[in-house]
């Protein structure tokens, strides 16, 4: 089974790919900003399912919402139908489609261009409008205030807060991975669904500052987190991928007896 990924070097693209590869019988078909139109018109044929992550969330102008997000989502919605080889597809869309801004109405455009797709071919598209994703490989001081906030913390770097009570919606990448992978192996009708990767937390800025904050003082507190709690165990795996190796080890103090 061919799956292609567009968005393959993006964070939930990495994270996909890498659980994709697991399975066996699926050969990845990667495109990204390195690719040309004619690497994706190739992959497109032969493609079984598509993974459209590809877009744009911090372009230098609006214009570039358009190109990223609309155009591009155009484009290998009717390069499948016009190969006569429509194929099921997972849209990565956004919650800013609920929201009247450059970002979030291009994004709900694309959401109209996959519809479409899937009404005119007759296939199975999903469409996920998601929250803010944290997890390993998210890069920091882009749009991520979970990858910031790790990345400066565990380098013993100030950050900035403009507002702690500001609540932030998340959800966990490798749960966004696996509610991806379900839908390959779906048996459903065809058209267009909607869905939401569960579970999604809530938090503030200032809480998951300090929260994260504590992790680094385990060293001198040496308490561990509540590992229990669904939310800090995943926040804390995502903190320990940005230590460097040498934060893993701890010096000894030494006890002797110099009788």
């Amino acid at each position: 089974m061919n799956i292609l990924v567009t968005g393959s070097s993006g964070f939930i693209g990495m994270n996909l790919i890498a659980f994709l590869e697991r399975h066996p019988n699926v050969d990845v078909l990667s495109f990204d900003l390195g690719n040309t139109l004619q690497d994706l018109d190739e992959k497109l044929a032969i493609a079984d399912f598509v993974y459209h992550l590809a877009g744009v969330n911090r372009p230098q102008s609006d214009d570039e919402f358009r190109s990223g997000n609309v155009d591009l989502t155009t484009y290998i919605c009717g390069r499948l139908q016009e190969g006569l080889r429509p194929v099921p597809l997972v849209f990565a869309s956004s919650i800013q489609a609920l929201f009247e801004n450059p970002y979030g109405i291009s994004k709900l455009q694309a959401e109209g261009v996959v519809a479409r797709y899937a009404e005119e071919c007759g296939v199975r598209v999903v469409i996920y409008r998601l929250k803010n994703v944290f997890g390993k490989w998210c890069r920091p001081h882009y749009n991520s205030a979970v990858a910031t906030f790790c990345h400066c913390i565990a380098h013993e770097q100030s950050i900035n807060i403009s507002d702690p009570d500001r609540e932030l919606e998340l959800v966990y990448v490798d749960d966004v991975v696996e509610h991806f992978i379900a839908n390959i192996f779906a048996v459903e009708s065809n058209g267009v669904i909607f869905r939401e990767v569960s579970p999604h937390f809530r938090i503030t800025l200032g809480e998951l500052a300090e929260l994260i904050r504590s992790f680094r003082q385990m060293r001198q507190t040496l308490i561990v987190p509540d590992l229990s709690n669904e939310f800090i165990g995943k926040l804390y795996g995502t903190y320990l991928s940005y230590l460097e190796p040498n934060d893993f080890a701890y010096g000894l103090d030494a006890k002797c007896d110099q009788r």
